[in-house]
């Protein structure tokens, strides 16, 4: 199953695009978006996803954002 997801946060009341997740389950890479790499005053969303213009590898990616989800019976819930 392909993926394609947008990653975005809240900065001061607005929602703004970070990035995005493409790939599939087993490859899903996280890239920054060049609007987002391009406003020196953003941040990494992690210690682990420095800001860069590479895609980070699958298991960066999901190590941190699978990290993100709930854990035990919440998360079987939200997945089923």
């Amino acid at each position: 199953m392909s993926v394609d997801v947008s990653v975005f946060i809240e900065l001061q009341g607005s929602r703004v695009l970070v990035g995005k997740i493409v790939g599939n389950s087993d490859t899903a890479q996280f890239s920054y978006s060049q609007e987002y790499l391009a406003d020196k005053t953003h941040r990494a969303i992690s210690l682990s996803l420095p800001l860069q213009e590479e895609s980070f590898y699958a298991e960066q990616t999901k190590c941190f954002f699978e990290g993100l989800l709930p854990e035990g019976f919440s998360r079987r819930v939200h997945t089923s």
